[in-house]
């Protein structure tokens, strides 16, 4: 239960991370500063090992496929460039797509981790 805990508090930050790190950057944009520019490594790092501690205690055997489906969809939609949608509002589009990014960061790794969690249970069933 501690470690479910451990790993809500680490998806919870992840997103808080990865949100206010899409805001500091589209403010980057707008106004021409650097304030991101050596920081964007080390928020991808931060977000990588969060989503690993997301992917080693918190999603559970009844949550896999739901979380694998809410995964790919996820990262499809950070994929996809909103092109026209770029031609009328530039930097709102600019700041979905950090954030969208941001989030893929985040959840890439838990569902590697879940991913091969669940191929290591289906070997185990198919010895069985």
């Amino acid at each position: 239960m501690a470690s479910q805990k451990i790993g809500s508090y680490a998806f919870l930050a992840g997103v808080i991370i990865a949100v206010l790190a899409g805001l500091v950057h589209a403010i980057d944009l707008l106004m021409g500063t650097t304030i991101m520019q050596g920081s964007i490594g080390w928020v991808a790092l931060i977000l990588v090992i969060l989503g690993l501690i997301v992917g080693f205690l918190n999603i559970h055997e009844k949550n896999v496929t739901d979380f694998l489906i809410a995964t790919i969809a996820v990262a499809m939609i950070g994929l996809v460039a909103l092109g026209p949608a770029a031609l009328v509002v530039d930097p709102l589009v600019g700041l979905i797509n950090t954030i969208v990014g941001n989030i893929v960061t985040l959840v890439a790794p838990a569902a590697l981790i879940v991913g091969l969690k669940q191929i290591i249970n289906l070997a185990k069933d198919q010895k069985a």
